[in-house]
């Protein structure tokens, strides 16, 4: 049912735009609300309520929403899937934060992001260069982060750095309006309506009751407040397991992937009803066996692919130990994939395939994102063979 509604909603608003506005850049403030507005219609939101039914109480339901976006237009995914990070961690912070953006989740008007990958530190995390120094109530954020989704239009950043005391990374709720920040659009070759920004901080002040760790006590000693927090007991159990950065990513990668297998999926029905109807030699070109040995590939890897990103999800839910090799094998498998179908599908089109008319020249420059963001494909196989081989098999320590 959801999947249903879901795909009828995203065909009937978006799927006739998707290919004009792709090409015109990056979505403003303005049209960035004016989704978010349609997607609040029908039950999808950032506020407590609507996070919690896809996070928490049916983690599957974010897979299928990953899925149905990337089949329709991917450049839509990263204004939910960002701007839910910080908008979990709304409600456990300070009074006068949650006073400010609670009011803007209920009107689905906030838009977040992650703020993590830096100038040199991109899959290497633990060599961030961004601060924060406690002083008083306060911490004191100065650093640059670069290729965030979100960056250039979002209220609130939920930005990875670290502590000048302990030296240990952690992160922190950093609102816009209280704390300007600087940012700079950058332009990519896909998920061109997606906004994607470097970022800069300095001397950003920031509650220290917005820090990640005081955020996560705050909950842990109140059980209205766990009651709200949109984390699945699965997810509560993979913090307990792995460090905060690590289990959070699980979801994201996971659904990275099926997003994958829906940009996929779009190019291969493209392909199936062109071998049906394009006739060469007297007869369709799906007659060919060339064309359907095609075919087959294609199938095979968008049915394996997405049964590896929902049993990525299932171990998340569970909070099992799988949960980050699944998630990191399936951000490969299903990016790499959606590459590999996307090249046939244009072949199979010959000449047509190449036309930006068509929207199969989309679906391969998005494609090709796919292997990068949010850990490259690389890192994925790594962190694959460190889970698979056991601690001191590390390849990056």
């Amino acid at each position: 049912m959801f999947r249903d509604s879901l795909r009828e909603f995203l065909q009937k608003e978006f799927a006739s735009i998707a290919d004009e506005r792709d090409k015109k850049g990056p979505f403003t403030r303005e049209e960035a609300i004016d989704i978010m507005k349609k997607f609040k219609k029908v039950g999808i939101g950032l506020d407590p309520e609507s996070l919690k039914m896809v996070f928490a109480e049916d983690p599957i339901l974010f897979g299928i929403m990953a899925e149905e976006v990337g089949r329709v237009w991917v450049s839509l995914l990263p204004l939910f899937g960002m701007s839910s990070i910080p908008a979990m961690f709304v409600p456990l912070a300070s009074d006068d934060t949650r006073d400010r953006l609670m009011p803007k989740l209920e009107r689905a008007e906030f838009i977040g992001c992650f703020a993590e990958t830096e100038p040199e530190a991109g899959c290497d995390t633990s060599n961030i260069k961004s601060t924060a120094r406690l002083e008083g109530d306060y911490y004191i954020i100065n650093g640059t982060k670069t290729w965030i989704s979100n960056g250039s239009i979002a209220d609130v950043a939920f930005v990875g750095a670290k502590d000048s005391l302990t030296n240990m990374e952690t992160f922190f709720l950093v609102e816009r309006e209280v704390s300007p920040f600087e940012t700079n659009e950058l332009h990519k070759i896909g998920w061109k309506a997606a906004p994607t920004a470097e970022m800069f901080f300095v001397d950003c002040k920031v509650s220290k009751e917005n820090e990640l760790n005081s955020m996560m006590a705050k909950a842990m000693s109140d059980p209205k407040l766990m009651e709200i927090l949109p984390l699945s007991k699965g997810m509560m159990s993979l913090f307990s397991q792995m460090a905060p950065f690590t289990a959070l990513m699980t979801l994201p990668r996971a659904a990275m992937g099926l997003a994958a297998i829906g940009i996929a999926e779009a190019a291969f029905e493209a392909s199936v009803k062109y071998a049906k109807e394009r006739v060469q030699f007297g007869k369709p070109i799906g007659k060919f066996q060339l064309i359907q040995e095609m075919l087959y590939n294609m199938n095979v890897l968008i049915e394996t692919g997405r049964l590896l990103g929902y049993r990525a999800i299932h171990a998340i839910a569970k909070g099992s130990p799988e949960a980050r090799r699944l998630s990191s094998m399936a951000k490969v498998y299903c990016g790499e994939a959606a590459v590999k179908v996307t090249y046939d599908a244009i072949q199979i089109h010959g000449g047509l395939g190449l036309s930006d008319e068509m929207p199969l020249e989309r679906y391969y420059r998005d494609a090709r994102m796919m292997t990068i963001p949010d850990g490259t494909s690389e890192i994925m196989k790594l962190i694959t063979g460190y889970t698979i081989l056991g601690k001191g098999f590390a390849a990056y320590t």
